[in-house]
């Protein structure tokens, strides 16, 4: 039943098989991104997809970006399998409101070693839409692991290095938190297998501290998809009023770019 995903080439043509639940109300999906610029959907992929992309994440060797805590798998590094393809296209079907004129821009798969236990620091992504989906078994997870969304925007002139960096020290982190608890809300999202978290894609987010049973059999792995523009969501009006939330410079961050930094 997998060799359709196994056998097609990205950008060849769309894979025969669905790879989204046939369970997902997707009206309602929208419904929430559009009022509360946050979904939550369970039961994500079909059964037969979710499998798939967790036999992919423990066996492929394109985990060539290596972090503080953790391993990425970008396009560039050869994470190219079908069936990112085929979500994107069954997305721009299920989703056609939300993700207009909003095609699928990047994707990473992140896999996290026992020193990765803190997840990724706060930060926004320069896109429109962001999409996370936990594909690690729930019986490998001990504690935590879930998704924080912090509710108010930064300023659309706010640049990447600016939102989307690594803090000094855990104080500037801290007191960067607190900023933004001032500033609006905060939106937890706990973990479990097969949850898409749904979300403007520039709101602030970090993660969950965790602990999983064996990090090396069995590792937290996050598939994240980017769609679309944020500059251009912001000027088509559908994130709301533009936000005071803060935004968090940092001078070495700024004197050491050298491209996008992404972190969830």
């Amino acid at each position: 039943r997998l060799a359709p995903w196994r056998s097609t080439a990205l950008g060849s043509a769309s894979p025969p098989v669905e790879p989204l639940s046939a369970s997902i109300d997707w009206a309602r999906v929208e419904r929430d991104y559009r009022e509360d610029q946050i979904a939550i959907v369970d039961d994500f992929f079909t059964p037969e997809a979710l499998e798939e992309l967790w036999r992919f994440s423990t066996e492929t060797s394109s985990f060539r970006t290596v972090r503080n805590g953790f391993l990425g798998a970008f396009p560039a590094n050869g994470n190219v399998h079908p069936l990112i393809l085929a979500t994107a296209l069954s997305l721009e079907r299920h989703m056609p409101r939300v993700l207009d004129k909003h095609p699928l821009g990047l994707w990473w798969l992140f896999k996290y070693t026992e020193e990765g236990h803190s997840g990724i620091g706060i930060h926004a992504d320069t896109a429109a839409v962001n999409m996370n989906i936990w594909l690690t078994p729930d019986d490998a997870r001990k504690s935590g692991g879930g998704l924080d969304i912090y509710t108010d925007l930064p300023p659309i002139e706010a640049g990447v290095y600016q939102i989307n960096k690594e803090f000094e020290t855990e104080e500037d982190e801290a007191r960067f938190r607190d900023k933004l608890l001032q500033a609006g809300e905060l939106r937890r999202v706990e973990y479990r297998r097969n949850r898409a978290a749904i979300f403007v894609s520039d709101l602030y987010h970090a993660s969950q501290p965790f602990e999983f049973v064996d990090p090396m059999e069995q590792p937290r792995v996050n598939l994240t998809f980017l769609f679309g523009d944020r500059a251009a969501e912001r000027r088509k009006g559908n994130t709301g009023p533009a936000s005071k939330a803060p935004t968090a410079p940092s001078k070495r961050a700024l004197e050491n770019a050298e491209g996008w930094d992404l972190f969830e």
